[in-house]
């Protein structure tokens, strides 16, 4: 059990991480993030819409990103997420904490013969 919760708060960091960087180059919406995460990271990061949301209300909650409402066509609705100013400065946090995380590791796994 605690592996799991492990491995899905270390999913949802990854996720902020995924969201913050996508909505700094535009704003998305659910499905757009889905499938930039996909493409963009050729199919390695692989997500469902289910699992996305709860992390776009954490962000949402924490003030790191705005959501608006868009009419698209007569009667359908697209929420499009925006990275906001205190966004852009978790991100690079974020950015700061992979980089030492993933050298961090490439060392412990070159030290070991790996």
């Amino acid at each position: 059990m605690a592996q799991d919760a492990g491995q899905n708060s270390f999913r949802r960091g990854i996720m902020s991480l995924v969201i913050l960087s996508l909505l700094n180059k535009e704003d998305m919406y659910g499905y757009q993030l889905v499938q930039g995460t996909n493409q963009i990271s050729g199919g390695r990061i692989q997500t469902q819409e289910g699992s996305l949301y709860p992390v776009l209300y954490k962000l949402l909650d924490q003030g790191l990103i705005s959501d608006k409402k868009v009419l698209v066509g007569k009667r359908m609705t697209r929420i499009y997420y925006h990275l906001e100013p205190a966004g852009k400065v978790r991100l690079q946090e974020l950015i700061r904490e992979f980089d030492d995380i993933t050298t961090g590791m490439r060392l412990i796994m070159e030290d070991s013969g790996l």
